[in-house]
């Protein structure tokens, strides 16, 4: 048996083509928003939690204060790893973007890289406005051998592992931690006898920060050492669904290269709700025996804690649990939302109107970590949405 493994993303043109009859920008037809168009909101969506930009920054912002980071340091730590993969897409005549960045210029909002949504800027983000096909051949060893595929070529698959979290992004336990991350990560190398250090080359998906940050902690993978083969969603190009084809043939390319003996695939995808990951190997592993079942979902399920109860009704005092501010594309604050647990636990959310630059500054300046803070929101007359004001300044 043959199988051809083969996508590709032509969203750049789709854009275009859908700009060019129905006016606007090619920004204004982004996929991952339009197809929201023409339906009744949902809880939310109506506070501006729409595509994954809006809502991966609330993993991002949590995770930095479970973590102990300062605003600055968080921001450094991704300056970092994204200049890294700059240097891996500029290396890589498959990339999209092939110029280097330096750490600085990703971090640093500019006329050229305006903010997206609190903290992320335009260059932390996935670039989905490409046209980027890929594909890969798996076989098994005697059908590569009777085609003549030399051994030295040869890159076996090992097991893989999957788990996810809820779809109801409001219906998880938690946006410091992924239970579906974790069990796919180590069940991926636990399921073929490996540790992290029998791993030369990764490719942890990158299409926000916190992704592969969150990765990298769960399998111990050095700060210093590049997260992608092929140059991460944004310098590398981020087709929206085919992404882990382009890793899974840089990957091959690299281990045929001899750059590595095993290497770490893991894709990450919906609003941080799907994890895959899988190993690839220069020779066979021993403990990937198949059949092989990669569903992990029961034991990621028994590893997280019960989802807070979403109260959509409540007002008054809160303490913040996450958070962004989303950005028109002039650059200008647009709004804050806020996810907050009142005092019983329960979890709802609130806007903060751009008008209200005192609260946006308190969200974004990195002065004081509002994660944990305190808050009253209030109900508005006009459209019912709830008002977030914080009590500490």
């Amino acid at each position: 048996t043959v199988a051809a493994v083969v996508g590709a993303e032509a969203l750049r043109t789709a854009a275009r083509r859908a700009a060019a009859a129905a006016g606007g920008s090619e920004g204004d037809h982004n996929a991952m928003r339009v197809r929201h168009r023409g339906r009744a909101p949902d809880y939310r969506q109506r506070y501006g939690l729409t595509a994954p930009v809006d809502v991966y920054p609330l993993y991002e912002n949590a995770t930095r204060a479970a973590w102990g980071q300062s605003l600055a340091e968080a921001q450094a730590e991704t300056g970092a790893m994204w200049a890294a993969m700059s240097r891996v897409a500029a290396d890589n005549p498959q990339a999209w973007l092939r110029t280097e960045r330096a750490a600085e210029e990703i971090i640093q909002p500019s006329a050229d890289n305006r903010p997206i949504a609190f903290p992320y800027t335009k260059l932390m983000v996935a670039n989905s406005s490409v046209n980027q096909g890929a594909g890969f051949i798996v076989t098994s060893l005697a059908e590569a051998r009777a085609r003549g595929v030399p051994a030295n070529q040869l890159v076996y698959v090992g097991h893989g592992a999957a788990a996810h979290e809820s779809d109801d992004v409001l219906g998880r336990e938690t946006y410091a931690a992924s239970a579906g991350m974790r069990t796919s990560l180590e069940g991926a190398l636990t399921a073929n006898g490996l540790g992290i250090g029998d791993i030369d080359l990764v490719e942890l998906y990158s299409c926000f920060p916190c992704v592969p940050k969150m990765a990298l902690r769960i399998i111990g993978w050095p700060e210093d050492r590049p997260v992608s083969v092929v140059g991460g969603l944004t310098f590398g190009g981020g087709p929206i669904g085919n992404y882990m084809s382009h890793a899974v043939a840089a990957m091959v390319v690299r281990l045929r290269s001899g750059d590595g003996h095993n290497g770490l695939l893991f894709g990450n995808g919906g609003f941080a709700t799907h994890n895959h990951s899988i190993v690839v190997s220069r020779a066979p592993l021993s403990a990937a025996r198949f059949p092989h079942d990669f569903d992990q979902q029961k034991r990621a399920d028994a590893a997280r804690g019960p989802a807070p109860a979403v109260n959509e009704r409540y007002a008054g005092a809160g303490t913040i649990e996450s958070y962004t501010v989303l950005y028109a594309r002039t650059g200008a604050a647009s709004a804050g939302v806020v996810v907050a647990r009142n005092p019983a636990g329960e979890r709802f959310l609130a806007t903060v109107a751009a008008e209200d630059t005192a609260t946006i500054q308190f969200l974004s300046d990195g002065r004081v970590e509002p994660v944990g803070t305190s808050g009253v929101a209030t109900r508005r007359s006009d459209d019912g949405l709830l008002t977030w004001t914080p009590t500490v300044a």
